[in-house]
């Protein structure tokens, strides 16, 4: 006989005998927690989202900023303001340029020439009178050493001279040529500074009492407290915007633009910039070779500037100024023997 089957302990399969069937309907579902939904994935990718959208707008906006400003760089034209002896950065050398006494009442320049009726700044050429000054007899920039300054580096000297289209052995017999003066009145350049072994050009406004050299067209082309070459202002046809530190008197529509003379020039009309008369320097000259505007020489005492020419051909009012004309005289304006006044003139000379 078999021994009774006992059941098993871990049956598998279904249990015998029909299924229990479910309930009619829908099977009931749990309801939602508040809030939304069950899955905890999707409740966390809100907040993400959320971020995500708000990272995006910042950025479209800020481009859109950016892009504005951008607009805006490209439709304006900086023009740095160098006030007479401010040290620029990235200057070619130290400063080369002597004492510039303070700029006294100069007399205005000329009436802009009418080629330069289609540009907003007045265009004078360097031939004029009423551009630049100086010290009669006094230099106020030392060219050799500006030579000797730049020829000590290649790069540097390779770098300056081909911003005027020269090579390192034009540099020095080009630099000596030229002539010391003053800018009387706010003047525009283009102006370079040396970066990264490279001339680098910038628009720039010189002050007046800037020490600069001019060539034989009575054209800037050495700021002097820097070193930098000069060339004439490129046209500007965007919106100008003023940069570095301005000055006292400085107006955008009171700034002028050298242009060449029509010819090589001989000699320079100067302002002097302490009594105001005018005197010619010639072109390459230091101050030794100094004339008044009659022609005849010109030599300067403590007192003030004395220059011996006939009566005849004054036409400069003594009253108010360290200057005394007699005829074939020069006089301290102390001594001067004269009675005044007619008209500002010596009315009688008396015989010492």
């Amino acid at each position: 006989m078999k021994p009774p089957l006992m059941p098993d302990p871990y049956p598998r399969g279904p249990p015998p005998g029909p299924l229990p069937r479910s309930p009619a309907g829908p099977s009931p579902e749990v309801p939602p927690p508040e809030g939304g939904s069950t899955d905890p994935h999707r409740r966390g990718r809100r907040p993400v989202l959320l971020i995500v959208g708000l990272a995006l707008f910042a950025i479209a906006t800020g481009l859109f900023f950016l892009g504005r400003q951008a607009d805006q760089a490209q439709q304006q034209e900086a023009v740095r303001l160098q006030p007479a002896a401010a040290i620029a950065p990235d200057p070619f050398t130290p400063s080369v340029a002597g004492p510039v006494p303070a700029l006294r009442a100069v007399p205005p320049p000329p009436a802009p020439s009418p080629e330069s009726g289609k540009v907003r700044v007045a265009g004078h050429y360097g031939s004029e009178p009423g551009l630049f000054g100086g010290t009669v007899k006094a230099s106020t920039c030392d060219a050799r050493r500006l030579a000797n300054l730049l020829l000590r580096d290649p790069h540097k000297s390779q770098a300056w001279a081909g911003t005027l289209g020269l090579t390192t052995a034009d540099l020095r017999p080009y630099l000596t040529g030229l002539t010391p003066a003053v800018v009387i009145v706010d003047t525009r350049v283009t102006g370079h500074h040396y970066r990264e072994g490279r001339a680098r050009p910038h628009q720039a406004v010189l002050q007046a009492g800037t020490a600069v050299l001019l060539d034989r067209y009575g054209v800037p082309r050495v700021r002097c407290a820097t070193g930098d070459p000069l060339r004439p202002p490129a046209a500007v046809t965007k919106k100008v915007v003023y940069t570095g530190r301005s000055w006292r008197g400085f107006q955008a529509g009171g700034t002028v633009r050298v242009l060449p003379a029509h010819q090589p020039l001989d000699a320079l009309v100067l302002t002097d910039v302490v009594t105001g008369e005018r005197f010619i320097r010639p072109v390459g000259g230091t101050g030794a070779t100094d004339r008044n505007v009659a022609g005849t020489p010109v030599s300067s005492g403590p007192l003030g500037t004395v220059a011996a020419v006939p009566v005849a051909a004054v036409g400069h009012t003594v009253t108010g100024l360290p200057l005394s004309v007699l005829a074939g005289k020069a006089w301290r304006a102390a001594e001067a023997p004269w009675t005044c006044c007619g008209n500002g003139r010596p009315e009688r000379e008396e015989s010492s």
